[in-house]
């Protein structure tokens, strides 16, 4: 799995803050950047700025 944003591929987590809202929602520990695969696309949920 890589991240969408910056491309980092360790340290890709389950965000366990979204308390249910998402299934599958992840979180790069690198850049911040939360977003869920869905049907083989990839959905940005949040992304920190620069």
């Amino acid at each position: 799995m890589e991240c969408p944003h910056c491309s980092n591929k360790i340290g890709i987590e389950i965000d366990m803050h979204s308390d249910g809202y998402a299934k599958d929602l992840l979180e790069c520990t690198s850049c911040g950047t939360i977003w869920l695969e869905k049907a083989s696309k990839i959905i940005t949920v949040n992304r920190k700025a620069a």
